[in-house]
């Protein structure tokens, strides 16, 4: 039975605090349920970012008291509404450690955070009376809230990613991959549907653009399956900070109906590795079952199937467990011989300062044939190392002589 509708003198009502047991449950339940819109995206000084959420509720009746029942359902749909705003300002990890502290700010001052709402419609359920709701939150009144109390917010940044996977259809004799002989291949059905299923969450997936090959790595070619040294420093080239290395395939199950329909089986087994430090951070093996009268179609369908799976989860393994380490730079002193060309010395220190995590150069010594840099570089001397032989230079080459843990000597070679 319908017994109202949208009733404007609701407007800029403040919620009830008052909620019981079965409220909670039914609060609960309505987050189930939700349509989020947009206003005034762009965040200003002089106008506060707001959200427009509908959100449904339910009050429980108790004692025929239908108003009382109306004003819960009211107020647990207000209360859902900032708890949605909160959820887009933390991540997942500070939700889960500072739940009951996030809690007891949204919840014992809902009113606080709504700029005003209406009730868009209502209906009498047996005993339970429901509402739709139509509420403006104040985002900058949350986020404030959540700051003064010491709850991180703002988005963790997410890390870039490379994807190096091999992939292998039924048409494929072999796997084929985009770092092989065979550069007109350029990406797979895997990881397209990976691409979709990390963009989707906020990753910023890189597009594989340079030549390679003329850049050191031929012994790479003809490696479907590469280390993870390997996989490490083909992400650092792309400058990547997430490395995702592994294979997709698809396989005929011998299942028909009807001597027409076939069933395939994709399947990817990926692992993905940090390159700063080569730990491997998540994993997972995904299946994907499909049917299709085409065999060609089947086997992309299922591997897709199964990329769209490993895409969602290691968008929350990588998530969870991504914490880029706030490192102070060291001082990595660089001897340099061969600067008698002054150029040469020149566009060596320009490359050297354009290298990520390179804070700062400092000439320390300076002889005819020779010089001596102090770098502070966020690293060691070998990770900087690494990064110099990535580095083209037009007139001269680079021969690192010695490593050690916060010294390098490199000579200017003549190309």
């Amino acid at each position: 039975m319908r017994v109202g509708t949208t009733d404007p003198q609701v407007k800029r009502k403040r919620p009830s605090t008052a909620t019981g047991i079965i409220d909670g449950v039914l609060f609960s339940v309505g987050l189930l349920l939700m349509v989020v819109t947009l206003s005034n995206p762009a965040r200003s000084e002089k106008t506060p970012l707001i959200k427009r959420v509908e959100v449904m509720g339910s009050g429980a009746i108790y004692k025929q008291d239908i108003a009382s029942a109306r004003s819960r359902a009211i107020a647990n749909s207000l209360a859902t509404a900032v708890d949605l705003v909160a959820i887009e300002l933390i991540t997942l990890e500070t939700l889960i450690s500072e739940f009951k502290g996030v809690n007891d700010i949204l919840y014992n001052h809902t009113s606080e955070f709504i700029q005003d709402y209406k009730v868009l419609t209502e209906y009498l359920s047996g005993k339970i009376y429901k509402v739709m709701v139509q509420a403006t939150v104040s985002v900058n009144k949350v986020e404030a809230a959540l700051t003064t109390a010491g709850v991180e917010t703002g988005n963790k940044e997410l890390p870039k990613i490379l994807f190096l996977i091999a992939e292998q259809n039924l048409e494929d004799i072999l796997p084929k991959y985009w770092w092989g002989e065979d550069l007109s291949f350029s990406k797979g059905v895997a990881e397209t549907a990976l691409t979709d299923a990390m963009e989707a969450k906020g990753f910023v997936i890189l597009d594989r653009q340079d030549d390679f090959t003329s850049m050191g790595d031929e012994e790479i070619l003809g490696k479907p399956t590469l280390t993870d040294t390997e996989a490490v420093l083909l992400g650092i080239r792309f400058e990547a900070d997430v490395v995702i290395v592994g294979k997709s395939t698809a396989h005929r199950i011998p299942n028909t109906m009807g001597g027409t329909i076939k069933s395939f089986d994709g399947s990817v087994a990926l692992r993905a590795i940090r390159t700063d430090t080569s730990d491997k951070i998540a994993s997972t093996t995904e299946n994907y079952v499909t049917t299709n009268t085409d065999e060609a179609k089947g086997g992309k369908e299922a591997i897709a199937g199964a990329g769209s799976l490993a895409g969602a989860e290691l968008a929350l393994q990588i998530a969870a467990g991504w914490k880029k380490a706030v490192q102070k730079p060291v001082e990595v002193e660089i001897v340099v011989k061969g600067t008698r060309n002054l150029g040469n010395f020149v566009n060596f220190r320009r490359a050297l300062k354009n290298i990520p995590d390179v804070k700062g150069i400092q000439l320390k010594e300076m002889q005819s044939n020779e010089a001596v840099i102090v770098v502070d570089y966020v690293g060691n001397a070998k990770k900087l190392a690494e990064a110099l032989m990535l580095k083209t230079f037009e007139s001269f080459g680079i021969s690192i002589t010695e490593v050690l843990e916060q010294r390098l000597s490199v000579e200017l070679t003549q190309g």
